[in-house]
């Protein structure tokens, strides 16, 4: 239990200012007369910043290291994985028609521009920083295991969203992205895959997108098949891509190594 002490400790952070930060806001509601659904936009916004904040002064992370660059090309293949994988994922849920229990309130958010920063911007920095940073990083230095890192923070990323359509989404959603920070070694990519992907999901709820895809339509087949196919070419680029760079950076340093030798000699 010990070697997971960063792992509970953001977990319980982030329920505690959630409550924290929420209660106010609601019994501000109730006295206001004010649908409490209205306010959950700017209670989470804070809720969530607060938890980026405290989680940064107890040194879980480094400011730098939600900046640490790619090359361009690794970043731009890793955003069209993303969409791809996550597009997948959209179709593979049609069959199961599973309920979205929070689409009340994602669409009293989408209505106001801090609805459009808690979900877009400052949320996925801070899921982010707690899932892959946080936890995936320090359950892999306990496990000895990248993958069982992977897992174990992929389904807390899933059951913390509490809503079964979005449980479905987050887990396979949680491996890509984990996978995807373990391989580049930068938060700054599944930060980036994150938001993108919660500006086209708010973009789409503030709109009204009525578009309804039957997983018995053969165009939709066949979206899915070019979507698999693409994921699994990018994954794979981006394997031999790293694997490449991991053989150079070894003969490199067994370079350096021979030459200090004959140096000393």
């Amino acid at each position: 239990m010990a070697k997971i002490k960063k792992t509970l400790t953001s977990i319980g952070i982030w329920l505690a200012l959630q409550i924290v930060v929420t209660v106010p806001f609601a019994i501000f509601a109730m006295v206001k007369g004010i649908d409490a659904m209205e306010i959950m936009a700017p209670a989470l916004l804070i809720s969530d910043a607060l938890v980026i904040l405290v989680l940064w002064f107890m040194k879980y992370y480094r400011i730098k290291e939600l900046f640490s660059t790619v090359p361009f090309k690794i970043l731009l293949i890793s955003l069209v994985l993303g969409c791809a994988t996550f597009y997948a994922i959209d179709i593979l849920s049609l069959p199961f028609n599973l309920p979205d229990i929070m689409s009340g309130i994602f669409k009293t958010m989408a209505k106001s521009f801090w609805g459009f920063l808690a979900i877009c911007i400052i949320g996925p920095v801070m899921e982010e920083i707690m899932m892959r940073r946080v936890i995936l990083t320090e359950i892999s230095e306990a496990t000895g295991k990248k993958w069982i890192g992977i897992i174990v923070s992929a389904a807390i990323f899933a059951i913390v969203h509490g809503n079964p359509i979005q449980i479905f989404f987050a887990m396979p959603a949680g491996i890509l992205l984990g996978w995807l920070y373990c391989k580049t070694g930068s938060l700054l990519v599944p930060i980036c895959i994150h938001i993108m992907n919660n500006t086209v999901s708010f973009i789409s709820i503030k709109v009204g997108s009525q578009d309804k895809m039957e997983f018995s339509d053969p165009l939709t087949i066949v979206q899915l098949a070019l979507c698999i196919i693409v994921a699994i070419a990018l994954i794979i680029q981006i394997t031999v891509y790293y694997s490449r760079k991991e053989k150079q950076e070894a003969q490199a340093l067994a370079q350096a190594e021979q030459t200090q030798e004959i140096t000393e000699q």
